[in-house]
């Protein structure tokens, strides 16, 4: 049985499924804007929804009231257009988020004293009231960036929902009869993944959104771990390989021949452009910097035989051109460190800076503590995290067999907790740059093009009794409200809920479930997973059709293993399983009556 998805809070013709950022159309994008608050407000807001995976448009005070008031939700970057703002949340009963400052003019429609900025750096962020709106964005690792508050005296409607440590409201709710108004007023030009999960907690209780992206597979942590030094092939770089292939080489290109190549892409490793001589791109004009990177792009191309998609900066540095010259390349993602100093203060129209959040730990893998630490910081804050090991030098120093148990203990930590998987640079940028083919138009997924299986796909309900059927597909596989995209080629997919069909259990820790489909006509099911280590599994799978099936089981090295099951009445299926460290495995389940 099944009934049609609509994914927005009324009829579908009055809503567009989509958040509406509203800025000021003075805002001058001719060459990129002057480093303001304003401009990196934005920049982190949009950086925000396309990580999470929400549909947005960038609007202005110029839009209509009809076409604004089609919007799920607003957020507003700029503390002008006072008549806009409250005539969208007074016409439509819907949620605005205000970001981070507010004019008199709309102080005194919602009844609030306006106060002083208090600059106070780096503050510490306090939750006053725990709610939807404010879990997990305040742990003992940090909480959501703060740089001052305002002493503004609110109005009787509103309610506090985080101070800083002078105890000024940095975060609070008010809510109109016509409305309702969710502030964060502070400065903070930077943002963190307690930043995205407060922007994430905001939509979820103000819509319901469709939500196509974040971390894939429905887990929770990726944990990226890269090689550095100059990637000439050695036996320190096989003391790693030899206990994982989950590792990124950043490749500094002139110092690499086809033999290093060979040897990196027989171990299994990834392999990303670092620069051609390490170039600190932070130090060179727009048009070096396309020289720089199409030279190191080319020569990486012909090295390795396949083009780069993306680009690890030298030293971590970027400059405010950077991102534009990677457009004008064809690079579509570089990683640098966060942090103020380091991150592009511009936003152009045709290649927009996208800053996501990357956890960056520090550069050795001698320390277990610091390295259990960060694990532990990555759950808590539900983000990646990206720690980076320079095999040459921990040779040279006499502590390479100090950095390869902690890396052994890294692999084993991730296999024994569940949530955490593996994965390389590249194919997690991949999955962010994949969930941005897909749009929800209220009824179908919209694919603009070939996307791998894997991306993390949240609608209202979503759970193992409430089911989304994708074309002539039942997605099989739900964990924490969540659930998996298999592979899907350019067209349009009807999205309904269904109800009583096959279910794949969690199968426990170190285990990714990247994709698992039933097919209800054909009686069906294609299940890829993969593992951190080698071990024995159950598959099980509730609610299949009784029945006699076919079963076959597609190992990395293309053996085929066949059996057959006899499902009963309880619709039970337990699969043995072997499976192997760092590679996939296919299953396909065939009814045989």
């Amino acid at each position: 049985s099944g009934f049609a998805f609509f994914g927005c809070l009324a009829q579908q013709e009055e809503h567009n499924c989509k958040i509406a950022v509203l800025m000021d159309s003075q805002w001058n994008y001719a060459n990129g804007w002057p480093q303001t608050d304003y401009i990196s407000i934005l920049r982190e807001t949009v950086s925000a929804l396309d990580y999470l995976g929400y549909m947005y448009e960038v609007v202005d005070e110029k839009t209509s009231n009809q076409q604004l008031n089609r919007y799920e939700m607003l957020i507003s970057v700029t503390d002008m257009h006072t008549d806009k703002i409250t005539q969208y949340s007074e016409s439509t009963g819907r949620t605005t988020l205000i970001l981070y400052s507010i004019g008199p003019e709309f102080c005194k429609r919602l009844g609030i004293t306006l106060g002083n900025f208090n600059l106070k750096e780096e503050d510490n962020a306090h939750v006053v009231i725990e709610n939807n709106l404010t879990k997990g964005i305040a742990s003992e690792y940090g909480s959501i960036p703060i740089w001052g508050a305002y002493n503004h005296s609110l109005g009787a409607n509103s309610q506090v929902l985080m101070k800083n440590s002078d105890g000024l409201p940095i975060m609070f709710e008010q809510k109109e009869p016509s409305g309702r108004y969710v502030f964060l007023l502070t400065r903070a030009l930077t943002w963190n993944a307690c930043s995205y999960r407060l922007v994430d907690n905001i939509i979820r209780d103000s819509t319901n959104m469709v939500r196509i992206g974040g971390t894939p597979y429905a887990m929770d942590v990726p944990v990226i771990i890269r090689l550095d030094d100059f990637c000439t092939w050695s036996s320190n770089w096989k003391d790693y390989t030899d206990i994982t292939n989950k590792l990124t080489v950043a490749a500094i290109v002139s110092e690499i021949d086809t033999q290093d190549v060979i040897n990196l892409k027989k171990a299994g490793v990834e392999i990303i452009p670092h620069g051609y001589e390490h170039e600190d791109l932070s130090q060179l004009p727009y048009m070096q910097q396309v020289k720089t990177i199409t030279k190191t792009v080319t020569e990486f191309e012909n090295i390795t035989k396949t083009k780069p998609n993306g680009y690890v900066a030298p030293f971590n540095r970027i400059n405010d051109d950077t991102t534009k010259a990677c457009a004008k390349t064809q690079i579509q993602w570089i990683t640098t460190y966060h942090g103020m100093a380091r991150i592009p203060r511009y936003h152009y129209t045709d290649s927009t800076n996208k800053v996501w959040v990357l956890g960056a730990r520090p550069e050795y893998f001698t320390d277990a503590a610091s390295i259990m630490r960060a694990l532990d910081e990555g759950m808590k804050q539900q983000k990646p995290l990206f720690f980076v090991e320079h095999p040459d030098i921990r040779k040279n120093e006499g502590l390479i067999k100090d950095a390869i148990a902690v890396l052994k203990q890294t692999i084993m930590f991730v296999n024994a907790n569940e949530g955490y998987y593996l994965t390389h640079l590249g194919d997690y940028f991949g999955s962010l740059l994949d969930q941005k083919k897909i749009t929800y138009n209220g009824s179908s997924l919209i694919v603009e093009d070939e996307v791998k299986p894997g991306l993390t796909f949240t609608f209202p309900g979503c759970s193992k009794g409430n089911m989304a059927k994708i074309g002539n597909e039942v997605l099989m596989f739900y964990r924490k409200g969540s659930t998996v995209l298999p592979p899907l080629k350019k067209g349009e997919y009807p999205f309904i809920l269904v109800q009583k069909m096959p279910v794949l259990q969690e199968i426990g820790p170190g285990v990714v479930v990247k994709n698992a489909t039933y097919n209800p006509i054909q009686k069906s099911a294609q299940i890829l997973l993969e593992t951190f280590a080698d071990k024995n599994v159950t598959l099980p799978i509730d609610d299949m059709p009784r029945g006699t099936y076919s079963i076959e089981v597609k190992q990395p090295d293309g053996k085929k293993i066949s059996k057959s099951f006899i499902v009963s009445g309880d619709g039970v299926m337990d699969i043995s399983l072997q499976l192997f460290q760092d590679t996939e495995t296919t299953i396909t389940i065939t009814a045989k009556n």
